[in-house]
């Protein structure tokens, strides 16, 4: 008679459920990179095509790797199709030309008294062409990439009802904190407008060397430098 011996209860990090989304407890920052056209996370490039469910969107100023001084829009993802990693949530950033066309297509959409958000939404990077001074200040030519947006309606509702599982838990919502990727920007939601209006002023003067709210509750900004490349989209 063949005995068969129970493994032991072993977990250190866990697993996700099936029929779930994995909320890691330390976000994972995808970069839509704009000198390759490429989606990465970290050096790991993961191709120029998805398409994703948004379970929240943020409205930021402040600076970012190369970028000072501009709006930001945050958003927390789950990739439905590409090489991103499916299933799990993450949160990217994007502005200028990419923010724009985010912005118009939602307005789009709610104008058809459709919720964005119970669609799916596929980001596309466009090719730009521009200029830049070099190390030597002689203005050369470049390329680079912004994403333009389009959205879909679900057939599948799967997606959205695991997102609405992951939103009504607590402990899921505090892991939805970006430290890492905000620690130099303010977020704008439900910012009283004459706050927003002292941000953008404390940013024109170059009032302050830090990002911070003052005794009066005023904010301030450091003085805008050269931007990179990267503030061209």
């Amino acid at each position: 008679m063949t005995t068969t011996k129970e493994r032991p209860t072993f977990s250190v990090f866990g697993a996700k459920p099936s029929n779930a989304l994995l909320v890691p407890e330390i976000p994972i920052a995808v970069r839509n990179n704009c000198q390759s056209g490429q989606w990465a996370i970290g050096d790991t490039d993961y191709g120029s095509k998805c398409s994703i469910t948004i379970l929240k969107f943020a409205k930021f100023f402040g600076s970012l790797g190369q970028t000072s001084h501009t709006l930001w829009g945050q958003l927390w993802f789950v990739a439905e199709t590409g090489e991103l990693p499916q299933g799990v949530v993450m949160v990217t950033y994007i502005k200028n030309r990419s923010l724009n066309d985010f912005n118009r297509l939602v307005a789009s959409v709610q104008s058809r008294g459709v919720e964005p958000a119970t669609g799916i939404f596929i980001p596309e990077f466009v090719k730009h062409s521009g200029q830049k001074p070099d190390d030597s200040g002689v203005v050369k030519p470049i390329n680079y990439y912004s994403l333009k947006w389009s959205w879909m309606e679900r057939k599948d509702w799967g997606v959205i009802d695991q997102a609405a599982a992951v939103l009504s838990d607590l402990s899921n919502q505090s892991r939805m904190i970006d430290l890492e990727g905000t620690r130099a920007m303010i977020c704008l939601d439900n910012l009283p407008a004459a706050q927003v209006a002292s941000l953008m002023a404390a940013h024109a003067n170059g009032e302050s060397d830090a990002i911070a709210l003052n005794s009066n509750g005023n904010m301030s900004l450091p003085s805008a430098e050269d931007r990179a490349t990267a503030d061209l989209f």
